[in-house]
């Protein structure tokens, strides 16, 4: 099981390709474990062993298995990620695209007959239909698959910025978070079976009118009341709560989900001083957990990067945490890196 009793600090990344492993090590090697993280969310398009068809990229189990070694080697908790309900078309390239899974059984896509050339703003993700079980078919293996690989305590479910629910037939008859939350519960039971943790973004338990959040970063379709439905979003669940905007009133998010119970874990992105912002409004939230007595705590911190890892990003992600100018380029992932330095740490402060 994922210990608790030690402050999260994490790194997440998305990485897609096989040639990409390397740069994954070096980083983890000469950025992440001198640093003191200790934990990596591992969001991997993977070539999976149970259905090769379905790959959505090129990283195979051994790659997999030599990131889990380069971890363990360095005391870092590996939690691979799939984006479960949601997310099941890419931001990069035309949205109406689903992953390969989807456009073999598109009975499984909440939303049928997206043009696949359709993009933002006519169209945000794909997510699957929450009340077709059969998906389970492949996602529950696809995820065991993946637990296997990376030797994995806790697993990432995603579940962020769904936009498309209660929209077919038979979903119409159920309210937004009534699905949201049936589909959580299944996924958390079936890896708590498996004496596995579960995490997942926080965004959709978020009331975006209420707390001042965009649609992205809080909800504004109706499944914010599954964060009231504790008998299926389950207070042991560890929630990512991330915000990469700057909110000069606060993010209430913090306090309301430690409020409910939550292992709370602000998340993050490539701008310093938003960071700082947000981290600091979460000190004031733990500090009040501690007065008031909450049920949940803050959980530590998670520094996210959204383009795939290649050398080039992790060559400037190392110059940023080494206080050097970005090696040429675009300097892509330098901002990652400077926060990844700027938070080295933070989670040590917390009791």
């Amino acid at each position: 099981m994922f210990d608790r009793s030690i402050p999260m600090r994490g790194f997440h990344t998305t990485i897609i390709t096989h040639e990409a492993i390397d740069a994954m090590i070096r980083l983890i090697e000469e950025g992440l474990a001198p640093l003191g993280y200790n934990t990596l969310v591992f969001e991997m398009r993977y070539a999976f062993r149970c259905f090769p068809e379905y790959a959505t990229g090129t990283i195979t189990f051994e790659d997999a298995r030599r990131v889990a070694d380069a971890c363990e080697a360095h005391g870092i908790r590996l939690v691979p990620l799939l984006p479960c309900l949601s997310h099941q078309s890419n931001h990069a390239g035309p949205r109406g695209l689903p992953y390969p899974l989807f456009q073999v059984h598109p009975e499984l896509l909440e939303r049928q007959g997206v043009p696949y050339d359709t993009d933002w703003p006519d169209f945000a993700l794909h997510s699957w239909c929450a009340t077709n079980d059969k998906v389970y078919d492949y996602i529950l293996p696809m995820i065991d698959d993946m637990i296997d690989a990376c030797r994995a305590q806790a697993f990432h479910i995603g579940m962020d910025e769904l936009f498309d629910v209660a929209m077919c037939p038979e979903c119409r008859k159920f309210k937004p978070d009534e699905l949201f939350s049936r589909a959580v519960k299944k996924l958390r039971d079936h890896l708590a079976a498996k004496g596995i943790d579960t995490m997942m973004w926080g965004d959709r338990l978020l009331d975006a009118q209420k707390m001042g959040y965009s649609m992205w970063e809080g909800d504004r379709f109706d499944i914010h009341p599954a964060l009231h439905r504790a008998d299926e979003v389950t207070r042991d669940i560890i929630i990512c709560d991330w915000h990469y905007d700057w909110h000069s009133a606060g993010y209430p998010s913090v306090e309301t989900l430690m409020r409910e119970g939550f292992f709370t874990v602000p998340s993050v992105f490539r701008n310093k001083e938003n960071a700082q912002h947000f981290w600091l409004h979460a000190l004031e939230a733990h500090y009040l957990g501690n007065h008031f007595g909450w049920p949940g705590k803050l959980g530590g911190y998670l520094c996210t990067n959204w383009k795939g890892l290649d050398a080039e990003q992790v060559d400037n992600m190392l110059a940023a945490i080494a206080g050097k100018p970005a090696p040429g380029g675009e300097a892509v992932g330098y901002g990652v890196g400077e926060v990844i330095a700027m938070m080295a740490g933070k989670g040590k402060v917390l009791k």
